[in-house]
């Protein structure tokens, strides 16, 4: 890709029509016989039909590649669009209620004292989770450090 997000098609038509020029251009000079310049036109002729189409087919080999390439980032994009606004709690763990949990539970939090779990429970109800650090329970680092586990229902 181009820094514009573009895909980056390499000029592989440009170098199959030179390639065929140049063929053709060897072969009539190890002709011994000076071709004619009928014979001549037609031999262009033909080696320019031989570069459209090789370029046509790697045009549309090119088109295919990138069509694969853009389903692949799309889907890494989706992909990591729902991970960014994913509900669900990290591996083999289960968010904690803040507006049900027991202070045990809100202990259990990283960070979270016996303390500060009976605070949190003395605050409820809350709207969003965030409403911890909104009220002042919670600096931001603390709240990222549980933001994962938690939830409000």
């Amino acid at each position: 890709m181009n820094g514009k997000g573009q895909m980056f098609v390499p000029a592989l038509p440009c170098v199959l029509a030179m390639s065929a020029v140049v063929s053709m251009a060897f072969l009539a000079s190890c002709n011994n016989n000076p071709p004619s310049g009928e014979k001549l036109q037609q031999q262009a002729a033909q080696a320019t039909e031989t570069a459209k189409q090789d370029s046509k087919e790697a045009l549309a080999q090119a088109r295919v590649v990138a069509n694969e390439a853009e389903q692949k980032v799309n889907d890494v994009a989706a992909g990591v669009k729902q991970g960014m606004h994913s509900d669900s709690a990290p591996a083999g763990q289960t968010r904690i209620d803040l507006n049900n949990a027991s202070d045990a539970d809100l202990a259990s939090l990283p960070g979270i004292s016996p303390a500060k779990a009976r605070e949190i429970i003395r605050h409820r109800p809350y709207s969003f989770s965030h409403e911890l650090v909104k009220v002042g329970l919670l600096s931001e680092k603390q709240f990222d450090a549980i933001a994962p586990r938690v939830t409000v229902r």
